[in-house]
C-alpha cells in the first residue's frame, strides 16, 4: 500500500474548504456562472488582445472547451469579440461594461475568501506558503512533463 501523504490530505482539505467559500460567496453575491466560466471570464479581463487561443493556453484546457465557455459569455452580454489589431485570424475578446461590472464582484468575493483564509496569519506566514505551494506545483508539473 501506498505511504500516507500527510501534505496531500492537508491540501486536499484546503482545497475544498476553499471552493466551499468560493461557492457560498458566489451564491451570496448572485454570481450564477460555473468556476469555469469565471475562470475564463477573468482571464479574459487580465489580458490585452487576448484570445480563445491564448485563455486556452494559460488554462490548460482544450481550445474547443473554451470556445463554448467564450460562446456563452458572449450570449450572456459579458463578453465581445472584435477583430484581432495584429492577427486577422483572430478575434480578440473583451468585456462588455456588464462583465467588467460582474468581474470587480468576482473579485470582491475571492478578496473576502481569501482573506478569510488567510485570518491570522502573518505576512511572512503567507509568502512562505506561497513559496512552498509554488514548489509543489512545479514538482507536479515538471513530473507529469516528464512522465509525457
Amino acid at each position: 500500500m501506498a505511504e500516507y501523504s500527510p501534505a496531500g490530505e492537508t491540501l486536499h482539505r484546503l482545497l475544498h474548504a476553499y471552493k466551499r467559500a468560493m461557492r457560498d460567496g458566489y451564491a451570496s453575491a448572485d454570481i450564477d456562472l460555473t468556476v469555469s466560466e469565471i475562470r475564463v471570464l477573468k482571464g479574459i479581463a487580465r489580458s490585452r488582445h487576448g484570445t480563445a487561443r491564448h485563455i486556452a493556453e494559460r488554462m490548460r484546457q482544450d481550445k474547443g472547451r473554451i470556445a463554448r465557455l467564450i460562446k456563452g459569455l458572449v450570449t450572456a452580454g459579458l463578453v465581445v469579440r472584435q477583430p484581432h489589431p495584429d492577427d486577422n485570424r483572430s478575434q480578440q475578446l473583451e468585456l462588455t461594461d456588464a462583465g467588467r461590472e460582474l468581474a470587480a464582484r468576482i473579485a470582491t468575493v475571492e478578496a473576502r475568501a481569501g482573506a478569510r483564509m488567510a485570518g491570522g496569519l502573518s505576512d511572512t506566514d503567507l509568502a512562505r506558503f506561497t513559496d512552498l505551494a509554488e514548489a509543489m506545483i512545479t514538482n507536479l508539473e515538471h513530473a507529469q512533463d516528464r512522465a509525457s
